[in-house]
């Protein structure tokens, strides 16, 4: 095998166009197969880095009320809930809460507003993941969570630092356990430093803070996220089992509750609770599974390529090998002296292919979108790397094989004398992997068309707000320094002032949300309209609300459709009034009643404040840009929020800011930051973009996959091409002779084009036939991927075709071309 081997590496060597052609093909195909894979197999099916990952859950829920609206998902925990399932449920080892927010840290550095988990300290028992430095909380510290009304602010709390800012701040210095540090004013300790792993509930946290779950059973206030470990040999499923039971008997455990036998009766509140790593990846997995079969299909193309050149090389070889059987070869001595030259080529291109995938992978992890979970993992390790050399190892010993299965007797080889005589079998496998090559790539330009097609559908949608020309931040005030609801308001108004200031700017706005928002946070309650009465048994739909500054709608440039908008003497005066969207319009009015004028409260039935309905707006998307449903949304002035006059609201301390300007709106951040400053030198900005910046990111996934895909489609097509130009060129150089035979009999130039190109372009178009069908079966998968546009869109599947058949024209039409300007008596000669 080894004098094979260099014997081999000869035979290449004198034919270098085709060793090349096929370790690019080669390469090319296993390079992309591996970058995808590293990234399904770091991102899906690599477990989570957490000791068991499989028996964590997250403890979602899901509701059906009683006026038969769904809400599949998204309910998040109560306190009540936390207890409950701690004390009851038997398939649960251990339950945690936590929520996400932000802070300002400021100790030595600059002042930062970093993302800051609160998390009960029973975390530590369902991660099991123990600090790299210092240690976890204690079980008795952390301050109470707020339930409606906030909570007093702690004197002093302790911390743990995520691994990342540890090195990207404090440079990896130990000494800093022990430490104390500023979080929004509150002196706070640094007990404890996370491994690098560690990144619950997501990457982007900084620093995780303990926090005490009050005893009080509030049903109605779903504030927090919960995860929990099961008990070994329990399923997710045996828990969704035991905890929807639990919630059913919740009557029973507590009799004498009225939210109980109201509110989370009427609810139809049930479990929905589903493993830690399907609640971060599931949402991504049918994408990343799409784009990896869609480089297997340019896997299979390439492999069809390099196949026919092998078959190519094999019939003008098939003398050399008489000779050698003629000489006593046996059949294994045939496959050695064929499977060495494989290979070197799948050598070559497992080696290259790494090369390829080692570069694909950073620029997936460089330019893949902040949404695709788990991004940070992905890296190429020795899965990929095995990934790698198995399939090029299966194409080298499959190429090796086609000339075995296809010698023709020894005789007939031997009695053709130094001729090359393709037989119909050989050009009837040919065809075969070139029709296959067809629609295997149209089956990708389906896909890529079709996601196109979405993408532009989706960049079409008119989210209701300007986004051009304008910045986006958000500011958070310490509670310690700015502890009541009128010094909170007030230096919001002084930062919005100082912001208009700026020569260029435009308009300012300040709101507790913005569309789209990055963390995903949204405020909801259920809403009452003054004078209606609830049939029994039924809830209001939920909306979400948010307070804002005045002429917010103006700076967002979202127009008013009836009625007015909220004015800053409105928010002076703290005027009790409401703008409503649409949706929230069509969801509690009916078609003849007009919502103008009407009045309606947020939080529990209570002696509370009612707001007047002054005006109407379009929907703006909250939760996706392309939403199935848009949430109804009210907007009140912000000097009403929480501890002002409503008894629930979010939270003005943090507060988003808009500011529009003449130019460039990122050339102003600068004197944003000075502005801020001359208030508070301690203030920072987080979440720094553009408006633009944000309708990209909401897309950014779509986009992701959609480049994939064309990546896929393109190198697929070029690779088919490929593939029809070179067995077309294979059949014309065989048929030379009968070519000169029919020129010189007087056959035109344009017969013998016409002659090439109708056998090459009936083998293509069988080829986009089966393409079609299978791209028509095969489209379904991408609905869950795809807005606006069907998976059997009728225009994508007949431009698609249209453009291949094209191409495979163009590309039998070259060698036809050549072929017709060849003289009968060099061909008559040669033969």
């Amino acid at each position: 095998m080894g004098r094979e081997i260099r014997y081999a590496a000869r035979r290449l060597a004198q034919s270098p166009s085709f060793a090349v052609a096929s370790i690019l093909t080669l390469s090319l195909a296993i390079g992309a197969n591996t970058s995808i894979f590293a990234v399904v197999e770091r991102v899906l099916l690599n477990p989570l880095p957490y000791p068991s990952s499989d028996q964590l859950i997250d403890l979602d829920h899901a509701a059906i009320t009683s006026a038969g609206r769904s809400v599949p998902s998204g309910i998040q925990m109560s306190a009540g809930l936390y207890y409950h399932y701690m004390e009851r449920a038997r398939t649960l080892e251990s339950v945690a809460l936590y929520r996400s927010g932000e802070q300002t840290l400021t100790d030595r550095g600059e002042p930062e507003r970093i993302r800051v988990a609160r998390v009960t300290p029973s975390l530590a028992s369902v991660m099991k993941v123990p600090p790299t430095a210092g240690r976890w909380f204690a079980a008795d510290e952390g301050s109470p969570a707020p339930i409606i009304t906030p909570v007093a602010q702690p004197v002093s709390q302790t911390a743990v630092l995520s691994y990342r800012i540890w090195m990207r701040r404090y440079g990896g210095d130990r000494s800093l356990v022990s430490r104390t540090v500023s979080l929004d004013g509150v002196p706070t300790e640094i007990v404890g430093i996370m491994p690098p792993q560690f990144a619950f509930p997501n990457a982007q946290i900084d620093i995780w803070i303990p926090e005490q779950i009050r005893r009080e059973l509030v049903w109605d206030t779903f504030m927090h996220s919960g995860v929990a470990r099961l008990r070994p040999g329990v399923s997710a499923a045996d828990a969704r089992r035991e905890l929807s039971g639990l919630i059913a008997d919740l009557p029973s455990v507590y009799p004498n509750d009225p939210t109980v036998r109201g509110f989370l009766h009427n609810l139809g509140l049930r479990s929905a609770a589903r493993t830690l790593k399907d609640s971060i990846v599931g949402r991504v997995a049918n994408a990343l599974w799409i784009v990896l079969a869609s480089v297997g299909v340019v896997l299979m193309i390439a492999c069809a390529n390099v196949a026919n050149l092998f078959l190519v090389r094999s019939e003008s070889r098939q003398r050399d090998v008489a000779v050698r059987r003629a000489l006593g070869a046996a059949r294994g001595d045939i496959a050695r002296y064929f499977l060495a030259e494989t290979m070197w080529l799948g050598g070559a291109g497992a080696a290259v292919g790494l090369l390829i995938a080692f570069a694909g992978v950073g620029l997936l992890v460089r330019f893949g979108p902040e949404t695709l979970p788990r991004l940070g993992e992905v890296r190429l390790d020795w899965v990929a790397t095995v990934f790698n050399v198995l399939i090029a190892a299966t194409a080298a010993v499959a190429f090796g094989a086609v000339p075995l299965l296809r010698q023709s007797p020894l005789v007939q080889t031997l009695q053709q004398g130094g001729r090359t005589i393709a037989s119909r079998r050989g050009h009837l496998v040919r065809h075969t992997l070139m029709g296959a090559q067809v629609a295997l790539a149209l089956v990708l330009l389906v896909a890529s068309g079709l996601l196109v097609r979405s993408f532009q559908a989706m960049r079409n949608i008119d989210p209701a707000f300007d986004a051009s020309s304008a910045l986006t931040f958000r500011v958070g005030l310490p509670t310690a320094r700015y502890p009541r609801q009128p010094a909170i308001t007030d230096a919001h108004r002084v930062i919005a002032d100082g912001l208009a200031a700026i020569p260029g700017v435009t308009g300012v706005a300040v709101a507790t949300c913005i569309p789209l928002p990055e963390d995903g946070a949204r405020f909801t309650s259920m809403m009452r309209v003054q004078g209606r009465v609830l049939p029994p048994g039924t809830l209001s739909p939920g909306v979400a609300f948010c307070a804002v500054s005045g002429r917010y709608f103006e700076t967002m440039g979202t127009s008013i459709i009836r009625g007015q908008s909220i004015e800053r003497d409105d928010v002076d005066r703290r005027q009790p009034v409401a703008v409503i969207n649409q949706a929230l319009a069509n969801a509690y009015f009916s078609a003849g009643e007009d919502p103008i004028g009407r009045r309606v409260t947020l939080g529990p039935p209570s002696d509370t404040l009612w707001l007047e309905i002054v005006g109407i707006v379009p929907n703006t998307p909250l939760r996706a840009l392309a939403e199935p449903s848009p949430v109804p949304q009210l907007y009140f002035p912000m000097t009403l929020s929480r501890a002002g006059q409503l008894p629930v609201g979010p939270d003005v301390g943090v507060m988003n800011y808009v500011v529009r300007s003449a130019a460039s709106p990122t050339v102003l951040l600068s004197e944003v930051r000075g502005a801020l400053k001359t208030v508070d030198v301690n203030l920072a900005l987080s979440q720094v973009r553009t408006l633009q910046d944000v309708l990209d990111r909401a897309a950014s996934q779509t986009a992701f996959t959609m480049v994939l895909l064309a990546i896929a489609a393109v190198v697929a097509l070029f690779l088919g091409v490929v593939g029809i130009y070179g067995v077309t060129s294979y059949v014309v150089s065989q048929r030379r002779s009968e070519i000169g035979v029919r020129l010189a009999l007087g056959a035109a130039p344009r017969d013998v084009i016409t002659m090439i190109v109708r056998q090459g372009v009936s083998v293509a178009i069988v080829g986009v036939i089966v393409g079609l069908a299978a791209a028509f079966s095969a489209s379904a998968i991408l609905s869950s991927l795809l807005y606006g546009v069907s998976p059997r869109d009728p225009l994508v599947f007949a431009t698609t075709a249209a453009c291949l058949l094209g191409v495979a024209l163009v590309a039998c039409w070259l060698p036809a071309s050549r072929a017709s300007r060849l003289n009968p008596l060099d061909a008559l000669r040669g033969d």
